[in-house]
């Protein structure tokens, strides 16, 4: 998490008591300190209630620094603390005790896995209010050379499709000429999001990724009806 904010820009400050746990990434963020997070002078002496926000993701092993830390951090007045829980029980602590957000990461996984698994085409999901999502979904072989208006999305899956994730054109050139090395970096590149992606003009091509709103029923309709067999379309 510490090097996926730092790539986007967003200076990180990474603390443990471990200094061979901070060791490696004192050059890749734009603070590492070795101290305990459970001493809350060392904490003010390394300015963290100056931080706007604080992720708290100790583990299982540690369930009571857990919960002393994220009691710390609230007394000091941090503005925003999320805080790694490990049991519904460890969360309503950590509620109780002063974090704005609780995650999971073991239970969040398993449940992407299974989505994964019931749902392959399904891959990211933002949930709205009312039951509404925005939601990520590859575009299956059949939908290849094919536009939108043609797919008739909107009509038959009532989704509307407000974008399209699409592999930029140099990793698809790279990709073409067997560039195996360059093809294993490319993959954990992100897509271009193609925003004015015209609905009759525009054809879907190999690693295209549609993003599309609509009700959490009909989403889960329609990756479970790219998940079936189809017919080739005229």
């Amino acid at each position: 998490m510490a090097l996926s904010l730092s790539a986007r820009g967003i200076p990180v400050v990474v603390i443990d008591a471990d200094e061979d746990a901070v060791e490696p990434l004192k050059d890749r963020v734009a603070q590492a300190l070795v101290l305990d997070a459970t001493d809350e002078q060392a904490l003010l002496d390394a300015s963290v209630d100056r931080i706007p926000v604080v992720v708290n993701a100790i583990g299982t092993d540690h369930l009571q620094n857990s919960i002393l830390t994220t009691a710390l951090l609230s007394r000091i007045g941090v503005r925003h603390i999320i805080a790694r829980a490990t049991s519904p029980l460890h969360e309503r602590i950590l509620t109780q005790i002063g974090a704005h957000e609780v995650v999971n990461p073991e239970r969040d996984m398993g449940r992407r896995l299974a989505q994964h698994i019931a749902v392959p085409h399904l891959n990211e999901i933002l949930h709205l209010p009312d039951k509404v999502s925005i939601a990520e979904i590859d575009a299956p072989e059949s939908f290849l050379n094919h536009t939108l208006a043609e797919l008739a999305v909107r009509a038959t899956h009532s989704l509307n499709v407000i974008a399209v994730k699409r592999v930029p054109m140099a990793a698809r050139e790279r990709a073409a000429a067997d560039d195996e090395a360059a093809r294993d970096e490319d993959a954990a590149g992100d897509h271009l999001m193609v925003l004015n992606f015209s609905p009759t003009e525009d054809r879907f091509i190999p690693g295209d990724v549609l993003i599309v709103i609509g009700r959490d029923e009909d989403i889960n309709r329609f990756a479970q009806d790219l998940a079936l067999p189809s017919r080739p379309r005229p």
